[in-house]
């Protein structure tokens, strides 16, 4: 989770600064895909809160589309179609293109497979899954 925030971070400052992509969103929506936890509705919030401030839009307007966006993705990837890993790709389009334009949204939809697949591989690699404890 810490790699994740700090990566949150330098995307964060790297969006409001250098790219025209929507590199938090694209991120959030991967991880909001492979793990529906409760701690993806904090994560959007507050880099929400910190993409408004950086980019001096009105403070909160992105924390709520991330939230919305976040409980989208939490219902889709609790339907049949969720194991398939390219659905990123439309749901990915469709929230970018919602969020900011038709341009980004293809950007966006390209970028997001991999980043996808790099989430998936590091959380399963190396973050350590809970223990099951069988009762005898």
């Amino acid at each position: 989770m810490k790699i994740l925030v700090i990566l949150l971070f330098i995307a964060s400052f790297l969006q409001a600064s250098v790219l025209p992509l929507n590199l938090v969103l694209i991120i959030l929506i991967c991880r909001a895909y492979l793990k529906a936890q409760k701690s993806n509705l904090y994560l959007a919030f507050f880099f929400g809160l910190l993409i408004s401030h950086l980019t001096l839009t009105p403070l909160g307007e992105k924390s709520l589309v991330y939230l919305v966006f976040m409980q989208i993705i939490h219902v889709l990837s609790k339907s049949r179609l969720a194991g398939h890993p390219f659905l990123i790709w439309p749901l990915t389009f469709i929230l970018v293109l919602a969020d900011s334009g038709l341009s980004s949204a293809l950007w966006a939809a390209f970028v997001a497979l991999p980043v996808f697949y790099s989430l998936k591989i590091w959380e399963e690699r190396f973050i350590p899954a809970k223990e099951i404890k069988l009762r005898i």
